[in-house]
């Protein structure tokens, strides 16, 4: 039941890592918030996923708080691993999520918050939003798409690796998503497989030298943006040598940078060799579709039976929260963690920027924050 006549302390709104974690950080400091999550069960963006998708962060720096993962947990944890995590921290916590509640639009109203939901209307004084920056996947709308007869999906529609065999295989986009579907179609008897990419990706690799990669990062975190950017090009250098012989072009920025700008680290586990090798055919930027072909910026073209489209996510956050002013042109949220904005105390996001330690150990980070601003304006 809906409580339509009181105002709540705060509501969380979204159940994945970084809303569990918000909501733990917020009962650390005597705040019992109401959490909304519109899927009927936590993990369900984890389930929804392709079965071999692992997270790119080490274990030992992605579990939530006062929780490790069982010994026996592969480094980069799969898909179902994560879904175990989070359904064991949930019944750990005892956490009352309420599930299928979808938020339609968020409004300031005297002072609070008011949510208009799918069961109802609900006011609070303090709000996290933790819907995620991967909310909407997003293909481009290239000409002669709608031609193709191929097979068309997004990266968020990977699903078994046995849908791929004997296939021709276009991936497009070389970042983070792309990279992950490569290390695994590169294992793959596929027919060909391409990849097309507008600019090289910030690249590193999973391990180096036998060392986990990740597990260096919080080292990173604490470096100056420039050393930083720095660091991750000496390692990709290091790790795979000069890509530009092999097609992959100039990185668009430096990693870190590319960080704080909201474009993720892609992460090679495989890729690389199979590029090195010419199992992956590395191609320029998409132009157009026809009937049966993929054609290029120089020129070529391919015929591919299926192409994914890697090309990133919306937070969607527009229908929710775009009378609030505070999107960007690009509609990401112009504060994240602890920022408030003046005209909007007591409303916080979480988990909406990319950070070299990983989602959840920056999750972590940001909602120790939030709960200890919270806590000290409820003081006041």
């Amino acid at each position: 039941m809906f409580r339509t006549n009181e105002v709540e302390s705060a509501v969380v709104v979204g159940a994945g890592t970084a809303g569990l974690i918000a909501a733990f950080e917020l009962q650390q400091v005597g705040i019992l918030p109401r959490i909304f999550e519109r899927a009927t069960r936590v993990g369900d963006q984890w389930r929804a996923r392709h079965p071999q998708l692992t997270l790119n962060t080490h274990r030992d720096l992605s579990h939530l708080p006062n929780l490790r993962y069982p010994a026996g947990t592969q480094a980069f944890p799969k898909r179902d691993a994560v879904v175990e995590h989070l359904q064991e921290f949930v019944a750990q916590q005892s956490m009352a999520i309420e599930f299928g509640v979808e938020v339609d639009r968020i409004s300031l109203v005297n002072g609070n918050y008011h949510l208009s939901t799918n069961k109802g209307a609900v006011a609070a004084r303090n709000l996290v939003i933790a819907t995620g920056r991967d909310r909407k996947p997003t293909i481009p709308a290239w000409a002669g798409l709608e031609r193709f007869r191929g097979k068309v999906i997004h990266a968020a529609e990977f699903g078994s690796l046995h849908d791929y065999d004997g296939k021709s295989v276009l991936v497009v986009g070389a970042g983070n998503s792309g990279f992950d579907i490569l290390n695994h179609l590169a294992a793959r008897k596929t027919s060909t497989l391409w990849l097309s990419s507008r600019h090289a990706p910030a690249l590193v690799p999973k391990r180096l030298f036998g060392v986990t990669v990740h597990r260096l990062s919080p080292l990173l975190e604490r470096l100056p943006t420039r050393l930083a950017d720095v660091a991750l090009a000496a390692t990709s250098y290091v790790a795979f040598g000069d890509l530009k012989r092999f097609g992959m072009g100039k990185p668009a920025g430096g990693g870190a940078t590319r960080l704080r700008e909201g474009t993720a680290l892609a992460s090679d586990d495989g890729a690389v060799r199979a590029i090195k090798a010419g199992t992956i055919k590395v191609m320029p930027e998409v132009q157009s579709f026809d009937e049966d072909q993929v054609h290029f910026r120089d020129g070529q073209a391919c015929s591919p039976d299926i192409v994914i489209a890697a090309t990133g996510y919306a937070a969607d956050l527009e229908g929710i929260v775009g009378n609030l002013d505070l999107l960007d042109k690009q509609g990401r949220t112009l504060i994240n963690g602890s920022q408030q904005l003046p005209h909007l105390p007591g409303l916080y996001f979480i988990g909406m920027r990319a950070s070299i330690i990983g989602d959840i150990g920056s999750a972590k980070i940001q909602g120790r924050a939030i709960a200890r601003s919270v806590r000290s304006a409820q003081q006041h």
